[in-house]
Protein backbone atom coordinates (compact mmCIF):
# COMPACT_ATOMS: atom_id res chain seq x y z
CA UNK A 1 0.00 0.00 0.00
CA UNK A 2 1.49 3.61 -1.02
CA UNK A 3 0.80 5.84 2.05
CA UNK A 4 0.73 9.76 1.57
CA UNK A 5 2.18 12.36 3.96
CA UNK A 6 0.87 15.58 3.60
CA UNK A 7 3.16 18.65 4.75
CA UNK A 8 2.13 22.25 4.61
CA UNK A 9 4.36 24.86 4.38
CA UNK A 10 3.19 27.48 6.81
CA UNK A 11 4.00 29.81 3.87
CA UNK A 12 1.98 33.05 2.87
CA UNK A 13 1.45 31.11 0.01
CA UNK A 14 0.27 27.86 1.56
CA UNK A 15 1.61 25.71 -0.46
CA UNK A 16 1.46 22.07 0.30
CA UNK A 17 4.35 19.40 -0.38
CA UNK A 18 3.77 15.50 -0.13
CA UNK A 19 5.65 12.26 0.03
CA UNK A 20 4.23 9.47 -1.46
CA UNK A 21 6.02 6.30 0.07
CA UNK A 22 6.24 2.74 1.06
CA UNK A 23 7.03 1.89 4.71
CA UNK A 24 7.66 -2.05 3.34
CA UNK A 25 10.36 -0.66 0.83
CA UNK A 26 11.56 2.45 2.14
CA UNK A 27 11.03 4.10 -1.27
CA UNK A 28 9.81 7.84 -1.22
CA UNK A 29 8.65 10.49 -3.86
CA UNK A 30 8.16 13.85 -2.82
CA UNK A 31 5.67 16.13 -4.75
CA UNK A 32 6.43 19.45 -5.32
CA UNK A 33 9.44 20.43 -2.62
CA UNK A 34 8.89 23.78 -1.12
CA UNK A 35 11.30 23.72 2.26
CA UNK A 36 13.96 20.85 1.52
CA UNK A 37 14.94 20.92 5.22
CA UNK A 38 11.43 20.36 6.23
CA UNK A 39 11.23 17.56 4.02
CA UNK A 40 14.18 15.61 4.89
CA UNK A 41 13.42 15.94 8.52
CA UNK A 42 10.37 14.30 7.79
CA UNK A 43 11.44 11.17 5.69
CA UNK A 44 14.39 10.75 8.39
CA UNK A 45 11.60 9.89 10.77
CA UNK A 46 9.81 7.96 8.78
CA UNK A 47 13.07 6.04 7.86
CA UNK A 48 12.13 6.40 4.09
CA UNK A 49 14.60 7.51 1.15
CA UNK A 50 13.37 9.65 -1.86
CA UNK A 51 14.08 8.10 -4.82
CA UNK A 52 12.39 10.66 -7.31
CA UNK A 53 11.11 14.52 -6.84
CA UNK A 54 7.98 14.89 -8.86
CA UNK A 55 6.90 18.26 -10.01
CA UNK A 56 3.52 19.22 -10.82
CA UNK A 57 4.49 22.74 -12.96
CA UNK A 58 7.35 25.03 -13.27
CA UNK A 59 6.27 27.91 -10.98
CA UNK A 60 9.17 28.53 -8.24
CA UNK A 61 7.06 27.91 -4.85
CA UNK A 62 6.26 23.76 -6.60
CA UNK A 63 10.09 23.72 -7.40
CA UNK A 64 12.24 25.30 -5.02
CA UNK A 65 13.36 23.10 -2.93
CA UNK A 66 14.21 20.70 -5.86
CA UNK A 67 18.12 21.59 -6.05
CA UNK A 68 18.83 21.37 -2.18
CA UNK A 69 16.54 18.12 -2.18
CA UNK A 70 18.42 16.53 -4.98
CA UNK A 71 22.06 17.74 -3.67
CA UNK A 72 20.88 15.63 -0.31
CA UNK A 73 19.30 12.88 -1.85
CA UNK A 74 20.82 12.26 -5.54
CA UNK A 75 17.21 12.33 -6.13
CA UNK A 76 15.91 11.80 -10.01
CA UNK A 77 14.02 15.00 -10.82
CA UNK A 78 10.92 14.78 -13.01
CA UNK A 79 8.42 17.40 -14.75
CA UNK A 80 6.46 18.19 -17.50
CA UNK A 81 8.51 17.67 -21.14
CA UNK A 82 7.40 20.98 -21.89
CA UNK A 83 9.27 22.76 -18.92
CA UNK A 84 13.28 21.69 -19.23
CA UNK A 85 14.62 24.97 -19.49
CA UNK A 86 12.14 26.00 -16.05
CA UNK A 87 12.43 23.25 -13.66
CA UNK A 88 15.75 23.46 -11.57
CA UNK A 89 17.65 20.42 -11.78
CA UNK A 90 15.38 18.06 -13.81
CA UNK A 91 16.05 15.38 -15.29
CA UNK A 92 13.49 13.27 -16.99
CA UNK A 93 10.61 14.63 -18.33
CA UNK A 94 7.14 12.78 -17.80
CA UNK A 95 4.42 11.98 -20.30
CA UNK A 96 0.80 10.83 -20.22
CA UNK A 97 0.26 7.77 -18.87
CA UNK A 98 3.75 6.99 -17.54
CA UNK A 99 4.12 4.89 -14.14
CA UNK A 100 6.24 6.75 -11.80
CA UNK A 101 6.12 4.81 -8.47
CA UNK A 102 3.95 1.17 -7.75
CA UNK A 103 3.76 -1.21 -5.21
CA UNK A 104 2.10 -4.15 -4.62
CA UNK A 105 -1.13 -2.94 -6.75
CA UNK A 106 -1.37 0.62 -6.56
CA UNK A 107 0.75 3.32 -8.99
CA UNK A 108 1.10 6.54 -9.09
CA UNK A 109 0.11 7.73 -12.82
CA UNK A 110 0.95 10.88 -14.52
CA UNK A 111 -1.71 12.69 -16.20
CA UNK A 112 -1.42 15.76 -18.29
CA UNK A 113 -4.13 18.53 -17.06
CA UNK A 114 -3.00 21.90 -18.65
CA UNK A 115 -5.00 25.08 -17.71
CA UNK A 116 -3.19 26.76 -14.71
CA UNK A 117 0.13 27.03 -17.08
CA UNK A 118 0.61 24.43 -20.34
CA UNK A 119 3.27 22.52 -18.74
CA UNK A 120 1.52 21.11 -15.88
CA UNK A 121 1.05 17.46 -14.39
CA UNK A 122 -0.94 15.98 -11.95
CA UNK A 123 -0.70 12.61 -10.30
CA UNK A 124 -2.74 10.13 -9.72
CA UNK A 125 -3.09 7.40 -7.59
CA UNK A 126 -4.68 4.01 -8.48
CA UNK A 127 -5.11 0.45 -7.98
CA UNK A 128 -6.20 -2.02 -10.66
CA UNK A 129 -10.52 -1.29 -9.33
CA UNK A 130 -10.21 2.74 -9.12
CA UNK A 131 -8.78 5.59 -8.87
CA UNK A 132 -7.48 6.71 -4.63
CA UNK A 133 -6.12 9.59 -5.18
CA UNK A 134 -5.03 12.78 -7.23
CA UNK A 135 -2.21 15.32 -6.11
CA UNK A 136 -3.31 18.34 -8.26
CA UNK A 137 -1.53 20.67 -8.67
CA UNK A 138 -3.04 24.40 -9.23
CA UNK A 139 -5.13 22.94 -11.15
CA UNK A 140 -7.84 21.66 -8.81
CA UNK A 141 -7.90 23.52 -5.16
CA UNK A 142 -10.49 22.55 -2.43
CA UNK A 143 -13.98 24.36 -3.49
CA UNK A 144 -12.00 25.85 -6.70
CA UNK A 145 -9.80 25.50 -9.55
CA UNK A 146 -6.11 27.38 -10.08
CA UNK A 147 -5.92 30.76 -11.75
CA UNK A 148 -4.58 31.03 -15.98
CA UNK A 149 -2.65 34.27 -15.91
CA UNK A 150 0.62 33.07 -15.18
CA UNK A 151 1.33 30.76 -18.31
CA UNK A 152 -2.22 29.24 -19.00
CA UNK A 153 -5.57 29.67 -20.64
CA UNK A 154 -9.48 29.38 -18.64
CA UNK A 155 -11.09 27.72 -21.36
CA UNK A 156 -7.75 24.66 -21.70
CA UNK A 157 -8.71 24.93 -17.97
CA UNK A 158 -12.81 24.50 -18.61
CA UNK A 159 -11.49 21.36 -20.81
CA UNK A 160 -9.27 19.56 -18.15
CA UNK A 161 -11.50 20.09 -15.11
CA UNK A 162 -14.25 18.98 -17.25
CA UNK A 163 -13.07 16.31 -19.22
CA UNK A 164 -10.76 15.02 -17.08
CA UNK A 165 -11.21 15.44 -12.92
CA UNK A 166 -15.37 15.85 -13.41
CA UNK A 167 -14.78 11.85 -14.25
CA UNK A 168 -12.65 10.63 -10.85
CA UNK A 169 -14.77 8.69 -8.86
CA UNK A 170 -16.49 10.10 -5.73
CA UNK A 171 -14.48 8.63 -3.14
CA UNK A 172 -11.23 9.83 -4.63
CA UNK A 173 -9.43 12.09 -2.12
CA UNK A 174 -7.69 15.37 -3.34
CA UNK A 175 -3.95 16.37 -2.35
CA UNK A 176 -3.87 20.34 -4.10
CA UNK A 177 -0.95 22.47 -4.21
CA UNK A 178 -2.21 25.12 -1.99
CA UNK A 179 -4.73 25.00 1.04
CA UNK A 180 -7.34 27.60 0.05
CA UNK A 181 -10.15 26.46 1.84
CA UNK A 182 -10.89 29.78 3.72
CA UNK A 183 -10.61 31.86 0.60
CA UNK A 184 -12.59 29.67 -2.17
CA UNK A 185 -15.49 28.82 0.17
CA UNK A 186 -16.30 32.76 0.73
CA UNK A 187 -16.11 32.80 -2.70
CA UNK A 188 -18.08 29.82 -2.77
CA UNK A 189 -20.76 31.41 -0.38
CA UNK A 190 -20.67 34.91 -3.03
CA UNK A 191 -21.62 32.77 -5.95
CA UNK A 192 -23.50 29.98 -4.88
CA UNK A 193 -25.58 31.28 -2.31
CA UNK A 194 -28.41 28.22 -1.59
CA UNK A 195 -25.95 25.20 -1.45
CA UNK A 196 -26.87 23.77 1.71
CA UNK A 197 -24.76 20.79 1.69
CA UNK A 198 -21.72 23.96 2.02
CA UNK A 199 -23.09 25.83 4.74
CA UNK A 200 -23.61 21.67 6.65
CA UNK A 201 -20.05 21.25 5.97
CA UNK A 202 -18.33 24.17 6.57
CA UNK A 203 -18.56 23.82 10.25
CA UNK A 204 -17.02 19.95 10.28
CA UNK A 205 -14.30 21.84 8.22
CA UNK A 206 -10.82 20.82 10.32
CA UNK A 207 -7.39 23.18 9.63
CA UNK A 208 -5.90 21.36 5.99
CA UNK A 209 -8.59 19.04 5.74
CA UNK A 210 -8.33 16.54 2.56
CA UNK A 211 -11.20 16.17 0.97
CA UNK A 212 -13.17 13.83 -1.29
CA UNK A 213 -14.23 14.42 -4.99
CA UNK A 214 -17.75 13.49 -4.16
CA UNK A 215 -17.91 16.51 -1.63
CA UNK A 216 -15.58 18.70 -3.96
CA UNK A 217 -18.80 17.97 -6.72
CA UNK A 218 -20.86 19.02 -4.16
CA UNK A 219 -19.02 21.83 -2.49
CA UNK A 220 -17.02 23.68 -5.70
CA UNK A 221 -18.93 26.42 -7.14
CA UNK A 222 -16.47 25.17 -10.65
CA UNK A 223 -18.42 22.06 -10.57
CA UNK A 224 -21.58 22.88 -9.34
CA UNK A 225 -22.01 25.61 -12.24
CA UNK A 226 -25.13 24.06 -13.72
CA UNK A 227 -26.91 24.42 -10.95
CA UNK A 228 -29.72 27.42 -10.42
CA UNK A 229 -28.27 28.71 -7.43
CA UNK A 230 -25.08 29.15 -9.64
CA UNK A 231 -26.24 30.36 -12.29
CA UNK A 232 -29.30 32.76 -10.76
CA UNK A 233 -26.43 34.68 -8.69
CA UNK A 234 -24.25 35.33 -11.75
CA UNK A 235 -27.42 36.83 -13.80
CA UNK A 236 -27.90 38.72 -10.72
CA UNK A 237 -24.53 40.24 -10.63
CA UNK A 238 -25.13 41.00 -14.37
CA UNK A 239 -22.90 38.64 -15.58
CA UNK A 240 -24.31 36.99 -19.05
CA UNK A 241 -23.79 33.21 -19.48
CA UNK A 242 -25.15 31.70 -22.21
CA UNK A 243 -23.69 27.72 -22.01
CA UNK A 244 -21.69 25.35 -19.68
CA UNK A 245 -18.08 26.96 -20.41
CA UNK A 246 -19.62 31.07 -20.36
CA UNK A 247 -20.10 30.15 -16.74
CA UNK A 248 -17.08 28.45 -16.10
CA UNK A 249 -14.99 30.98 -17.72
CA UNK A 250 -17.08 33.79 -15.69
CA UNK A 251 -16.49 31.77 -12.28
CA UNK A 252 -13.05 32.13 -13.26
CA UNK A 253 -12.84 35.71 -14.18
CA UNK A 254 -14.74 36.88 -10.90
CA UNK A 255 -12.67 34.22 -8.69
CA UNK A 256 -9.75 36.45 -10.46
CA UNK A 257 -10.62 39.59 -8.81
CA UNK A 258 -12.15 38.11 -5.36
Amino acid sequence: MIEVLPIFTNSPLRNFSYLVYSNRTGEAYCIDPFDAKSILTHTRSLGVKIKGILNTHEHGDHTQGNLELKEETKAIVYGHKDAKDKIPGLDKVLKEGDIVFSFEEESLVVWDTPGHTFSHLSFVRKNPKTILGIFSGDTLFNVGVGNCFRGGDPNVMYETISSRFETLPDSCLLYPGHDYWENNLKFAEHVDPKNEFRENFKSKVKPFQVSEIGEEKKLNPFFRRNTNSVKERLVSLNETISDDRSVFLTLRRLRDHW
